[in-house]
């Protein structure tokens, strides 16, 4: 008897040490395929690895189960993650039945779209006790024994994506960096949303952030994994000895769980593939609809405006408002913001009147020049609590109870401003009532939302709503700023930073900031931005190339501009002090803002230009925009001798700018613009009926070009272009 009883155990040994083995390898696998490239998802090992399926090279390798750092009810931290039990593929579907051990059951539905893969729901059902969630990860296992190096590490899991390179659009300013081998981050966190310097990530305020997604990959190819859905987390990219994945953190062994025993995470994540890391971003941004923007008449209009910012004067505290209002009218901009420190207080939202007494008549003079007004706002930060009527009840609270106060480089010594907290009724009412009164008392084209980045990240402090907390905080109190707004009017321009995909329902125009990030490497920083800003180009969004501080480093972001379509300007109205800026300086300024495109949808053509990869940066060289398949933008960098591209023929440098929607070589109208002495010869389908000449001084018509042979010439002196602002050829017949 105890024979058979022991052979009865050795077989449930046997049988219990086998069925998990033949479960995982009955499991289905999971493949999506583009070009040459293999992504392919062995969910038995929970193993995924990029690869090409010609050279057979693996790019990039890790797993996809989430897994949570968690306390438990004895305020013990655990590690829990999850584990396939069975998985059924349903068409394009793949629904997976999870085992969360030591917590309870789940299940994750997998989409495979023409895009890539959606982590379209996890759901988790905890059987004892509802866990307190610290963090979740995508792309973490525990660690595995033997490990040569033990990195600094405080847990007992690691993540566990690898491969040759990380690409983050903007993971660090100061100067610009966004590709990196996995080796150049050592241990550290990159903020892919709105807490960037609050977690101490290398700084990155503003643009592009929140980006939601990051790559990884090698020359072969790339994968991108982003957020399908806002995230009630702080989003980051994690990196721990070369070893990647993507953090969730939230803190709720401070602030509290939702309630019930049921979690559900609505679209986690998607992963897309391509060949470079741009082409991954596109995919991943091809996975969310186009958001429908106004496109009629006017209202584009005002959307990709030429916009003067105040800034470049009143970081001076050279605070007169007029001065600046003939400054710009010369230039023929068409929206001037007044920017921080219009407010009586930040975040108030009402005018100053010490520092400016007229300033009611100071709108009306620069509206008078038919210029149009805008202003800045804080999306979440308030100085003056007790003049706005919020209390306690209406901030973010840190672990003590007291009110969170933050900055924007969060220098414990810096002046500093409290939070307001988007769970509280009556912050959502200050915030609707302040935007509408700004509306209606000021009547701004433009409200320029700053500071969405400088909020308290989940281990300083949180909103008591769940719902609202992590990324989604920042998107709640805009989304509140740009509803109040447009229920006055609905054509008012929301201009934001972020890049990301979800932020475009939010957003009409996005800034590339005053370039104060880039410190010392402006042009090739700017160059770098302006790649990452063209992933929007698709989703009619406008976007501002802005400008530096510094009027003799202009030309080279202004050629940007030309193809990103929208100038805007943070320089300030004078040299020096006191010193009037040369023509030279305003001339080309003055073009782009005359000639920009007023559409905000287009794809760029790169011609010798690179999007970046593991061997340099993005580089801007001739570059074009491109709509409905016209060419109608160019811009064509190094001419000093003699180049041909679209079969233009030039020296110097060009921007050259349909101003009908045909392409540049057969458009009614055609801006020339030098941004050097040289020469330019293009295929003009008519002969030109005339060119006019214009400089900051106004008009003439162009008498010395030639036309032979269906070809346009201009030759521009070195004395010709301290004078020219540009050419705008009529070439209708």
């Amino acid at each position: 008897m105890s024979r058979i009883y022991t052979t009865f155990r050795l077989l449930v040994i046997i049988l219990c040490i086998s069925n998990p083995a033949r479960a995982a390898h009955a499991l289905p696998g999971w493949t999506h395929m583009r070009g040459d490239l293999v992504l392919q998802w062995d969910l038995g090992n929970d193993k995924a690895t990029l690869s090409h399926r010609v050279k057979g090279g693996v790019m990039w390798q890790g797993s996809l189960l989430p897994s949570l750092w968690y306390e438990n009810p004895k305020k013990e931290k655990r590690y829990s993650k999850a584990v396939v039990q069975s998985a059924v593929k349903e068409g394009d579907k793949l629904v997976v039945s999870l085992q969360w051990p030591g917590l309870g059951k789940g299940r994750l539905l997998v989409e495979n779209t023409a895009t890539g893969w959606r982590f379209t729901e996890l759901s988790a059902e905890w059987a004892a006790f509802t866990p307190k969630i610290i963090e979740m990860y995508l792309g973490a296992s525990m660690l595995v024994n033997g490990a040569n190096v033990q990195p600094t590490w405080d847990r007992p899991f690691m993540p566990d994506w690898q491969s040759f390179g990380y690409c983050v659009p903007g993971a660090k300013a100061g100067t610009v960096q966004s590709y990196f081998r996995s080796w150049d981050f050592g241990h550290t966190t990159i903020a892919l949303g709105n807490f960037g310097p609050s977690m101490g990530t290398p700084y990155g305020a503003a643009f592009p952030r929140p980006v939601l997604f990051a790559g990884m990959g090698s020359d072969g190819g790339w994968l991108t994994a982003g957020a399908g859905r806002v995230p009630n987390a702080a989003m980051s990219l994690k990196i721990q000895s070369t070893r990647g994945c993507l953090q969730f953190l939230y803190r709720e062994d401070l602030w509290g769980t939702p309630t019930g025993k049921t979690r559900i995470w609505k679209d986690l994540a998607r992963f897309a593939i391509d060949t470079t890391a741009y082409g991954s971003f596109r995919q991943y941004y091809a996975s969310f609809p186009g958001v429908e923007k106004s496109n009629a008449g006017e209202s584009l209009r005002k959307q990709t405006a030429s916009i003067w910012n105040t800034w470049g004067m009143w970081r001076w505290k050279k605070y007169p408002i007029r001065p600046i209002a003939d400054f710009m009218e010369k230039m023929q901009n068409e929206v001037m913001v007044l920017d921080d420190p219009w407010e009586s207080s930040q975040g108030s939202g009402v005018p100053d009147l010490k520092k400016f007494p007229d300033f009611y008549q100071d709108i009306a003079y620069i509206r008078n020049k038919g210029v149009e007004v805008g202003v800045w706002e804080t999306i979440g930060w308030i100085k003056d609590t007790v003049a706005c009527g919020l209390g306690k009840k209406d901030l973010i609270l840190d672990k003590n109870g007291k009110p969170c106060m933050a900055n924007w480089n969060f220098d414990p010594q810096g002046d500093a401003y409290y939070c307001m907290d988007f769970s509280s009724e009556k912050t959502r009412k200050f915030l609707w009532d302040r935007t509408v009164r700004i509306m209606k008392e000021i009547k701004p084209r433009v409200i320029k939302l700053d500071f969405g980045y400088g909020l308290p990240n989940p281990d300083m402090g949180a909103p008591r709503d769940p719902a609202l907390r992590g990324e989604r905080h920042t998107f709640a109190l805009m989304q509140q700023i740009a509803k109040a707004a447009k229920s006055v009017d609905p054509d008012v321009v929301i201009m934001g930073y972020g890049i990301s995909p979800l932020w475009v329902p939010l957003t009409d125009l996005v800034s590339m900031d005053d370039q104060g990030d880039l410190w010392f490497d402006l042009h090739r920083g700017h160059q770098e931005w302006s790649v990452w800003a063209s992933l929007l180009s698709g989703y009619g969004v406008a976007i501002s190339g802005s400008s530096c501080y510094d009027w003799a480093l202009d030309d080279g972001i202004l050629l940007n501009s030309a193809i990103l379509g929208s100038p805007g300007a943070v320089l300030p109205s004078e040299i020096a002090e006191n010193e009037q800026v040369p023509p030279q300086f305003l001339n080309r300024r003055l073009a782009v803002n005359l000639w920009h495109r007023r559409t905000a949808k287009w794809e760029p053509r790169w011609y010798n230009s690179s999007t970046g990869n593991m061997q340099g940066p993005p580089q801007l060289k001739c570059w074009g925009r491109v709509e409905e398949g016209n060419l109608t933008a160019l811009v064509l960098r190094e001419g000093e001798r003699a180049q041909t591209v679209e079969n233009i023929n030039w020296t110097g440098q060009w921007a050259l700018i349909s101003q009908d929607n045909a392409p540049i070589t057969t458009s009614g109208q055609v801006a020339l613009i030098p941004f050097a002495p040289g020469h330019i010869t293009l295929f003009t389908q008519n002969k030109p009926t005339k060119i006019i000449h214009r400089n900051i001084n106004g008009e003439s018509t162009l008498d010395h070009w030639k036309w032979a042979d269906g070809k346009l010439t201009i030759t521009v002196s070195e004395e010709e272009f301290k004078n020219t602002a540009g050419y705008l050829v009529h070439a209708q017949p």
